[in-house]
């Protein structure tokens, strides 16, 4: 487990968690109650593109998360993982964080430097199912459709089918822009955490809500064009180290003839350390 953990707390807002995941360039925090490390939550960057009217953490936040002990065997945790479909994990001692653990960890510790794997190709874990869109989809029409199609990334093919670029959940936190919207109503009470309530002359109540918002440019405009690649018969093990290296989740898997056949994510890998630790 990572013992140096990276938190936010509670009080607190969606701008603390943009600007923490910018400055650490981590994608996922556990919450804890401010000026404690007593766990109370887990939010993601997921969390924040799927409630982009929200601006608390507490309400963003998943609550009372699945956790793991120093003590608990490592197949615990991948078990944890693979049924709530989590990336992470939060390591905890009589209610107080002590530690995260993450897929790459596992995978580091446990594929990364066995014989076994090193000469295992990955060909059996390429999931086939690639979406992409056009290079000229509007960005928040590309989220919508990475969303719907229960992906983390898209490619990005240009008029003649061939794939130009990739972009994924992570770019989408990146590119988001918070801004302000008034919502005008004759509704005169009731309340809303996260807003802030006003009166015109007319007596109308005003709504000012922080949105989570994708600037209107087609998706050839922010992409990332390159893209780091492994082949149908790369190793498990060598796989493992191009994530962890790079810092990323998946990549594109190329046929010998240098097609691409498909992806490959950390994700997929999670089920063969499982079987290791049997």
């Amino acid at each position: 487990m990572q013992s140096d953990v990276v938190y936010v707390s509670v009080p607190g807002t969606r701008e603390d968690v943009l600007l923490k995941m910018a400055e650490k360039q981590i994608n996922g925090f556990p919450v804890c109650k401010k000026g404690t490390k007593t766990l109370v939550g887990m939010i993601t960057r997921s969390d924040l593109l799927r409630n982009p009217d929200e601006n608390q953490i507490a309400m963003l936040m998943m609550r009372d998360p699945a956790t793991v002990t120093p003590r608990s065997a490592v197949r615990t945790a991948i078990k944890l993982m693979l049924e709530k479909n989590f990336r992470r994990i939060p390591v905890v001692d009589n209610d107080e964080l002590v530690g995260l653990l993450s897929i790459p960890d596992i995978l580091g510790a446990i594929l990364e430097n066995d014989e076994k794997f090193q000469k295992m190709p990955i060909k059996d874990f390429v999931n086939i199912q690639v979406i992409a869109v056009w290079t000229e989809t509007p960005l928040p029409l590309s989220y919508m459709i990475m969303e719907m199609a229960g992906k983390n990334a898209l490619f990005i093919v240009n008029e003649e089918g061939g794939a130009t670029g990739m972009i994924s959940v992570s770019d989408y936190i990146r590119l988001s822009e918070v801004t302000v919207e008034d919502n005008i109503s004759k509704t005169h009470t009731g309340t809303e955490s996260g807003v802030e309530w006003g009166w015109t002359s007319k007596d109308f109540l005003v709504v000012t809500k922080r949105l989570l918002k994708l600037p209107p440019v087609p998706v050839r405009d922010v992409m990332t064009k390159t893209i780091i690649n492994v082949t149908e018969v790369s190793s498990v093990a060598d796989v493992v180290r191009i994530l962890r290296k790079n810092d990323i989740d998946q990549a594109p898997v190329l046929s010998a003839s240098g097609s691409l056949i498909g992806m490959i994510e950390d994700r997929d890998l999670l089920k063969l350390a499982a079987e290791s630790t049997k």
